[in-house]
């Protein structure tokens, strides 16, 4: 701690007779080397006396990066110590202690100040203690210690001990005897308590949750971490549900030099209102096997059908009608993959019908193969999967699909013609209706993509630029019969700009339309030249069909129209923080809309959102939504979100909550009502979260909050 340095003054040296001895004093003082030399700096010193040395006006010692500075000191030769006398200040680079007066042991390397305050710059925080000893390996201790981060004139929480050890090598703290108070309030009481100084993890308790619904009763969670490595965590969840019992949710954290994952439990043992226990299980995991092998997996149960109605807490939750579970490993290379998959799901809908419900895929294997250069393409892509279900038809399925393409790209212009073939294969566990168990398709497909980029500027001085892109997909594949084929995985899915210039209607290889249709789409773009910002992006487009499709899933009927609806999409950046994106979908048949999506948002920084989303799907849905969060004075945010579904003419979700920020603590009251369960019913709840900065974790951010419920939040940029 204290070291050697060339003894320098700014005012009056007093010499004795024996001033070579008391220089020697003054030596030994500041006996050392290196980064450990002491330099004193004083206004006026005395060496007078052989005993010791007195140091006034203004006296300064440095050693490293640590400092004491005071009004005088007095150095004793004898016991090798050196009282400070007066108003004295310790720096280092994470602490600053301030008393009246302090004693340094050079021998122990120790200074010890009473009754003294200090402050951590980098946290903001201060307080004081009976007595601070401050070592020479970068411990402090305190006894009878506070602790804040509120400013002087408004102490709103206070963290209290008996004793504090603090050690900034090692980046942990010690408390005894603790108490914790909030606006006065006694609210926390712990006999012994570690944590964590800097950045690192130390196990200990996090921010509690408190909460109140129709479903659950009292909610009450105090999250433990613990952290068991530098490569493991655990955080324990103990939740006391009044109206269900005590739940004990975990989740454990790991990683491996080439592995790593995170597995989580939820156990709620019994029931209160159904007499039985209840559990969740969800394993998450990843495997690298040097740099072309890789294996992930998930695994997910649940013990009954209305777990998550009952014991989850959010709409996104309780709608869920399945739980994925797989185990995959891949290879890949640059020029191809291959994978493999053991696929199955637990459904806990009880409304989805045994016949509908997913196959499992015991097991799959996918190949994708890529040898395209700049001009000539080709691509192999293969599946082979054997399909297993208690109930109707099962067995493996082999599709195939070769391609070759030649690209011609100018600028502003492509041209690209392909030619494929598709076979599929079916070896059936049952017979079909006229007897066969092994059936083939055979289908030559061949197609034409082009495209062309136009430009222009818009004013004179060329700072913003308008695009016109018009482009074009032939697509022709003859017709095959396909009733015989079982439909194992296959989908018709939502006709939108992607599905658009897809050269399949089907998502899956169960049916392949016949087609012999032309899709043609325009966009075009206002570009920024400043920044390159796109302010304006515009898409209209329609499938012509130049025949009938004769080929449709099981239970749908053929389109008698000979084109597709139109679809268009907007995309506005309006003016810096507005934003809109309008979706269209419309049926020229019948003169109807069958798809519209509004969306508009008013972001002028991170602490204001206004926006606003609309849905509808014709026979299915119609929604609206507003969500807010929004300052109310330099403290207060007013959080809010109404969903309401206009075709059944009920709010879906609706929630209100206030918070408060001061500058070293934030709260949030948090009142909602939401569809809880399949069949319609709501459930009521009221949540209640504190945090103390500086002294508890981070808490969910109203961004966070509203994430799942504004449509096409994330699209416009999502959080801050």
């Amino acid at each position: 701690m204290f070291g050697l340095v060339p003894l320098t003054t700014n005012g009056q040296v007093c010499l004795s007779t024996e001033d070579v001895q008391a220089t020697q004093i003054v030596q030994r003082i500041s006996a050392g080397q290196g980064n450990n030399q002491i330099e004193i700096n004083a206004g006026h010193i005395d060496l007078s006396n052989k005993e010791g040395v007195q140091f006034s006006g203004e006296v300064e010692f440095r050693y490293g990066d640590r400092s004491i500075v005071a009004k005088s000191a007095y150095f004793d030769q004898a016991n090798q110590r050196m009282e400070v006398i007066g108003t004295t200040t310790y720096s280092d680079p994470n602490l600053t202690v301030f008393g009246e007066g302090a004693e340094v042991d050079t021998e122990n390397e120790e200074v010890l100040f009473r009754v003294a305050g200090f402050e951590i710059p980098d946290e903001t925080a201060r307080g004081s203690a009976n007595e601070i000893k401050i070592r020479g390996d970068r411990t402090v201790s305190l006894l009878s210690v506070n602790f804040t981060t509120c400013p002087v004139d408004k102490t709103d929480w206070e963290f209290l001990a008996s004793e504090l050890d603090l050690n900034a090598s090692t980046g942990f703290g010690t408390a005894r005897d603790v108490k914790l108070r909030f606006k006065g309030l006694p609210i926390l009481y712990a006999p012994y308590i570690t944590f964590p100084i800097d950045d690192q993890r130390k196990s200990g308790f996090l921010t509690p949750h408190f909460g109140q619904s129709d479903r659950t009763g009292l909610d009450l969670e105090i999250p433990y971490y613990l952290n068991l490595s530098p490569n493991y965590d655990m955080t324990l969840k103990p939740r006391y549900l009044s109206k269900r019992g005590l739940q004990l949710n975990t989740e454990f954290r790991y990683l491996r030099p080439r592995s790593g994952g995170q597995l989580n439990l939820e156990y709620l043992p019994d029931d209160d209102k159904l007499n039985r226990a209840r559990r969740y299980f969800n394993l998450n995991h990843e495997s690298s096997f040097g740099s072309s092998w890789h294996l992930i997996t998930s695994i997910q149960n649940v013990s009954d059908d209305s777990y998550f109605e009952d014991l989850g807490g959010s709409l996104s939750v309780t709608s869920q009608t399945h739980l994925d579970r797989y185990l995959q490993i891949a290879y890949q290379t640059p020029r191809w993959s291959l994978l493999t998959r053991i696929q199955s799901y637990q459904t806990i809908d009880p409304r989805i019908e045994s016949s509908e419900r997913p196959y499992e895929r015991i097991p799959q294997l996918l190949f994708d193969g890529d040898w395209s250069d700049n001009r000539l393409g080709i691509r192999v892509t293969s599946e082979l999967v054997n399909f297993d279900r208690d109930l109707g038809t099962t067995g493996w399925r082999f599709d195939s699909n070769q391609e070759l393409s030649f690209s011609v790209k100018k600028a502003g212009i492509f041209l690209t013609p392909a030619i494929a073939l598709r076979q599929t294969n079916y070896w059936l566990n049952d017979a079909t209706s006229d007897g066969q168990d092994s059936i083939s398709r055979t289908l030559p497909i061949a197609s034409l993509d082009a495209g062309l980029t136009l430009k222009r500027s818009v004013n004179k001085l060329g700072n913003w630029i308008q695009t016109l892109e018009p482009r074009v997909l032939y697509v022709h594949i003859p017709y095959k019969n396909q009733t015989l084929l079982p439909v194992f995985d296959t989908i018709d899915p939502d006709f939108n700009l992607v599905q658009l210039f897809r050269k399949y209607q089907f998502l899956g290889p169960d049916r392949v339309a016949d087609a012999d249709k032309i899709s043609f789409g325009i966009t075009t773009r206002l570009i920024d030249q400043k920044n390159g910002q796109e302010k304006l992006t515009a898409t209209l487009g329609q499938t012509r069909y130049r025949s009938t499709e004769g080929v449709v899933l099981p239970d749908s009927l053929s389109s008698i129209s000979d084109e597709s609806d139109y679809i268009a999409e907007i995309s506005v950046n309006i003016y810096k923080a507005w934003n809109l994106g309008i979706d269209y979908q419309w049926n020229s048949y019948t003169n109807a809309a069958v798809r519209k999506e509004v969306r508009f948002q008013y972001r002028p920084n991170e602490r204001r959102l206004f926006s606003f989303g609309y849905r509808y799907r014709r026979d299915l849905l119609e929604q609206g939504d507003i969500s807010l969060v929004w300052p109310m004075g330099d403290s207060w945010r007013v959080i809010g979100r109404y969903n309401y579904s206009l075709l059944e003419k009920k709010p879906l979700e609706k929630f209100l909550g206030l918070e408060y920020e001061s500058c070293c603590w934030r709260a949030r009251l948090v009142g909602r009502r939401f569809v809880s369960r399949r069949t319609g019913e709501s459930d009521s709840s009221i949540s209640l979260q504190l945090q103390l900065k500086g002294f508890s974790d981070e808490f969910t951010t109203p961004e966070e909050l509203l994430d799942r419920g504004i449509l096409g939040y994330q699209g416009f940029g999502g959080g801050p």
